[in-house]
């Protein structure tokens, strides 16, 4: 995990100090939507981490860079043997959680951001008060 704590420069350091973390994978060639299914795969080991009691934080691998002349995918295959024909989306840092946070508020959703049927048709009319 130290090592992989250095598959970025910035948003992967905290690796180090987790005691386990999931790289997840995918074929591309058995799936045109493997971007999706693996990110999927990623949010349900989130929420079995959560079940647990357990805390959990992705780490973005895909479309990352390591350093100047290596891609953060290209890091963590070699660094852990990852077969060609994968690709790596993401490592789920799993541990006990240093602070719980409280739910936001009602009052501090962005209900603005939110269309009901067509874009542009605000949300926040139907909202009860």
């Amino acid at each position: 995990l130290e090592k992989l704590s250095k598959a970025k420069k910035h948003g992967s350091s905290f690796l180090n100090n987790a005691p386990l973390g999931i790289v997840v994978c995918a074929d591309p060639a058995k799936c045109d939507v493997w971007i999706e299914d693996a990110s999927i795969a990623s949010t349900y080991i989130q929420l079995a981490a959560e079940s647990l009691g357990l805390g959990s934080c992705w780490v973005q691998i895909r479309d990352r860079i390591q350093d100047k002349s290596h891609t953060a995918e290209e890091y963590v295959s070699g660094l852990l043997n990852i077969p060609g024909n994968l690709r790596v989306e993401s490592v789920i840092a799993i541990g006990y959680p240093d602070e719980k946070k409280p739910p936001h508020s009602r009052e501090e959703l962005q209900y603005e951001k939110v269309h009901l049927d067509l874009y542009g048709r605000s949300y926040v009319s139907r909202i009860p008060g």
